[in-house]
């Protein structure tokens, strides 16, 4: 991930204790899933009430939970290929409402709706080439723009009231993700 790729140390710092204090109080990996699933979508649904400010802050709030999951899981000892399967999904379900939201808002005008599916197809594309290609043997997690960078700019976009702008660069981003990926499996499918 590009926020990942140069911030592992400080996340690790932060992220590392707050897993490990779950841990003991015997939170599990797919409670985390579930619990940040659920709070993404009442974040949404509070956004779409009118409140897009607090909607965003509980989603943000879910996002960090459900963020925690894979270390959780890591610590307890009980990563399995269904928590990872199960994490994914659920993380294709919240996208897509988090960014289903932003389509609502700016449905008023077609070109910002377009951007705004554009950006939303451009997510859940992202991710799909990364496990297509990891289901392959390959890698693909490079990108300008992964799920971490892309949640934060729309969440903080539609909080903050400044997400036109932001659906451009969303969108942008991820067709360039995409394309980065892309030529990444064609580069690895080359040396087969």
């Amino acid at each position: 991930m590009a926020l990942n790729a140069y911030a592992r140390s400080t996340t690790d710092r932060v992220v590392l204790p707050v897993a490990r204090a779950l841990v003991r109080i015997g939170v599990t990996a797919n409670w985390l899933t579930f619990s940040g699933l659920v709070g993404t979508l009442a974040g949404v649904a509070v956004m779409l009430l009118g409140a897009p400010l607090l909607g965003a802050v509980i989603a943000g709030v879910a996002a960090l939970v459900d963020a925690l999951d894979g270390t959780v899981a890591r610590l307890r000892g009980t990563s399995s290929p269904f928590g990872a399967f199960y994490d994914s999904v659920t993380d294709r379900i919240s996208d897509a409402a988090v960014f289903g939201a932003a389509a609502w808002l700016v449905r008023d005008d077609p070109v910002d709706f377009a951007v705004a599916v554009i950006a939303l197809a451009g997510a859940q594309v992202t991710s799909y080439i990364r496990a297509k290609a990891e289901s392959l043997g390959w890698q693909a997690t490079v990108g300008v723009i992964e799920r971490p960078e892309r949640l934060l700019i729309v969440l903080l976009a539609i909080g903050l009231g400044f997400l036109r702008p932001a659906l451009w660069v969303l969108a942008v981003g991820a067709l360039v993700t995409i394309a980065q990926r892309i030529r990444a499996v064609l580069h690895q499918a080359g040396r087969t």
